[in-house]
């Protein structure tokens, strides 16, 4: 069974708002916090115009042993990197409602 593709709205925000974010902005925010509410992670590289996002299937996959981990605690493990990546290790992030169908925990 294939999943359908959906088409996010998230777009990348300006530039200055994305050089005043500061990581105590997040300080209470979980993983879990993300899943419960429905939010993709949004990753914004304040180094070059590049955007990720991480969506609640994505987040679960990834952080699915340590869904209380704070993004706090993630943000100074993220890195742009990858074939499109600069290599820095200067980001944002920000919670973006997702777009696909999500419903968690699962009944």
């Amino acid at each position: 069974m294939s999943q359908a593709v959906t088409r996010s709205t998230l777009e990348r925000p300006e530039d200055r708002l994305i050089q005043r974010f500061d990581v105590g902005q997040v300080k209470g925010k979980t993983i879990r916090g993300l899943l419960e509410k429905g939010f993709s992670l949004a990753i914004c590289c304040r180094a070059c115009p590049r955007l990720v996002e991480w969506t609640p299937p994505q987040l679960l996959e990834r952080f699915g042993e340590t869904l209380d981990l704070r993004l706090v605690d993630l943000v100074p493990r993220l890195a742009c990197s990858g074939d499109e990546g600069c290599g820095s290790r200067d980001v944002a992030v920000f919670p973006h409602f997702y777009d696909g169908a999500w419903s968690w925990p699962p009944n």
